[in-house]
């Protein structure tokens, strides 16, 4: 997110604050910026509201009052509203600080921008906040994978372990244990030592729980869980056969659970991946 403080009619930049880098110079884009507002006020008779351009989205804010431009610019992954609730923050803020009754803005703004240089350190506060409450949510997001996955394995060993002669479990176990103790010695696994809290037992099934989403690349993670839950089915699928395997997950109420849980599972980008594993050949 770049953010821009700026005096509207002369278009002189108050405060620029940037967490993205630009390729261009910091006041000719500024320069842009003024000019593209007034240019819609004049032909249009308003201001810009947001826009797209150069791969990002930007958002203005004109407070008349002070005629002073707040301009905010960040991913298209950011939606509009976001980037405006978070730029209307700062410009409340600025506002009570340089520009409210008992400090008016006539007499504060003298065209020395220096005096707001200590404004800076007020948006990295709450940038840091913003970024804060992103991995959050992010957090929350993995959780919600996890508690999918191990569901998923869950009902993977109960196929197992409701449906199968001894035998063919000691067999499919055996395979298992294999598979397990080869990704456990994996390059990836020693160097994200939460990997490592993934565990397997015959008696307990698996465990994958237990992984702390601060002390990891959650990416990273997800994509290990998805390649042994993928290797764990197609071991079912080379012992018991496709259509056999399919009667299966279809008696223990897999694709039930697929279907009742959609809307969380579509969200997580994961319904079509758990769908196929468990569908095709």
């Amino acid at each position: 997110m770049n953010i821009w403080i700026m005096e509207s009619d002369s278009g002189i930049t108050l405060v620029y604050k940037p967490y993205m880098d630009f390729p261009v110079n910091e006041d000719l884009v500024s320069g842009l910026l003024t000019a593209l507002n007034q240019f819609t006020i004049v032909e249009f008779k308003q201001g810009i509201d947001s826009i797209e351009m150069g791969g990002l989205r930007w958002v203005y804010i004109q407070d008349k009052e002070t005629n002073l431009l707040f301009i905010g610019a960040d991913s298209k992954e950011v939606s509009a509203d976001v980037l405006r609730s978070r730029l209307d923050v700062i410009r409340h803020t600025f506002i009570q600080q340089y520009a409210n009754e008992k400090n008016r803005w006539g007499s504060k703004w003298a065209g020395n921008v220096e005096i707001y240089k200590p404004f800076e350190n007020i948006i990295d506060e709450f940038y840091t906040q913003w970024k804060q409450a992103e991995h959050i949510t992010t957090v929350a997001e993995f959780f919600d994978i996890l508690g999918i996955f191990q569901q998923i394995l869950n009902l993977v060993i109960n196929v197992i372990e409701g449906h199968l002669s001894d035998k063919k479990k000691r067999r499919i176990y055996k395979k298992i244990e294999r598979m397990f103790k080869n990704y456990s010695d994996l390059e990836i696994v020693k160097k994200n030592p939460e990997l490592s809290k993934i565990t397997f037992e015959r008696t307990i099934g698996f465990n994958i729980i237990n992984i702390d989403p601060m002390n990891c690349d959650m990416y990273v993670v997800e994509k290990q869980i998805i390649n042994l839950i993928r290797r764990i089915v197609e071991i079912l699928k080379e012992e018991e056969g496709y259509f056999h395997s399919l009667k299966l997950f279809i008696e223990e109420n897999i694709f039930d659970y697929l279907i009742s849980n959609f809307n969380l599972l579509n969200d997580l980008n994961l319904f079509t991946f758990l769908l196929q594993l468990f569908l095709i050949k």
